[in-house]
């Protein structure tokens, strides 16, 4: 009997055709710490993946309590591709603004696309 499950080359075309339901750009920024020479360091960010395919998605609104004020926080997604390094300490910049990553939802079997749960800074 045949096996009828994905193949190894069946999951690469897939994941290679995803690659047309990305319109967006993105770059990825990476947290860099350099010390401050007094024994701290100092927070930087820098581009480490330019001129990414993706596409931005809203997923929901939250609202939260701070201090003595309502506010209101949207939730999105940034869909990569699916080898796409990205780490939840990074940020995602996108022509709409810049997304602190919050999650990535990466572990599923024959995934075709990593996920990134974002919020926008």
């Amino acid at each position: 009997m045949a096996n009828t499950l994905l193949q190894n080359n069946d999951l690469t075309y897939v994941r290679g055709e995803a690659q047309v339901s990305l319109p967006d750009t993105v770059s990825i920024q990476r947290r860099t710490l350099t010390s401050d020479g007094q024994g701290g360091f100092a927070e930087g960010w820098s581009i480490s993946y330019p001129n990414i395919s993706a596409r931005l998605g809203k997923s929901g609104n939250t609202e939260t309590i701070n201090g003595n004020r309502q506010e209101a926080v949207v939730t999105s997604t940034v869909t990569l591709s699916y080898s796409q390094n990205v780490e939840e300490s990074d940020r995602i910049i996108h022509s709409t603004g810049t997304f602190e990553v919050t999650g990535i939802n990466a572990s599923q079997t024959w995934g075709t696309v990593r996920v990134c749960q974002v919020r926008k800074l």
